[in-house]
């Protein structure tokens, strides 16, 4: 298995192509789920009187969700990192702005610099052996007090695995259960603030989306949201 650098340069000129390749299925584009992740985000943060002024977009890919970011959110700075430098270079041609950081390092990112560290669809990419790695690197990157937006895919939506099959660069993937998920965030020290399913009708469905707030503390949505917090010190500990 070649590892997610690799994959994802190859698939940087047609990703989004290649993305919606799978998302047919769900009769919806690549932005509607974008727009629908970060409208919920964005609720959840104002119920929390959470400012977010700078965040980090770990996984940018190609840069799909930065416009999102600023627009739903209110940030006024939005770094980019990932793995791929071909995906990197079509985020900074895409969006060349000032407001806009891109960068393949990890080594780049300051310490305790972002309100929000913003991750979709990223982790079921990372090694096994390295995703308690990331979370201790995100968790760095926050300021205290800082909140960290897990977005997955649900490996026990059978919705979400079909897609997932259709789609070139998600295929060997090895999805994270919620359970997992929580674990590992609990272990990296943050505290878990909301946890929501997401997406649970495509748009044959439509009429009854409707229900998917209620439905949201069900495990069986197609993705799903952890929403958790670095502690401050002085509060939390």
């Amino acid at each position: 298995m070649q590892d997610a650098s690799t994959t994802f340069d190859l698939a940087a000129d047609n990703y989004n192509q290649q993305l919606q390749q799978g998302l047919t299925l769900s009769g919806e584009s690549a932005d509607f789920f974008v727009q629908g992740r970060l409208s919920y985000l964005a609720e959840l943060l104002r119920a929390r009187a959470a400012e977010v002024k700078t965040v980090l977009d770990f996984g940018c890919g190609v840069g799909n969700a930065a416009p999102a970011l600023r627009s739903l959110l209110g940030a006024s700075h939005v770094a980019g990192l990932d793995c791929s430098h071909a995906s990197i270079q079509c985020a900074r041609q895409r969006f060349p702005e000032s407001c806009y950081q891109w960068s393949a390092d990890s080594n780049s990112i300051p310490d305790t610099s972002f309100d929000l560290v913003h991750t979709s669809g990223v982790f079921h990419h990372i090694p096994l052996a390295e995703r308690d790695d990331a979370l201790s690197d995100i968790y760095g990157w926050l300021r205290p007090g800082g909140r960290f937006a897990f977005f997955e895919n649900n490996p026990w939506n059978p919705g979400t695995r079909l897609v997932m099959s259709r789609i070139p660069f998600d295929r060997d993937a090895i999805c994270l259960s919620m359970l997992e998920s929580r674990r590992r965030l609990r272990k990296a020290g943050f505290v878990l603030e909301a946890v929501r399913s997401m997406f649970f009708f495509p748009k044959a469905l439509g009429f009854l989306r409707w229900m998917e707030r209620p439905l949201g503390y069900s495990p069986l949505g197609a993705q799903y949201l952890i929403l958790c917090r670095k502690p401050m010190k002085s509060l939390d500990e």
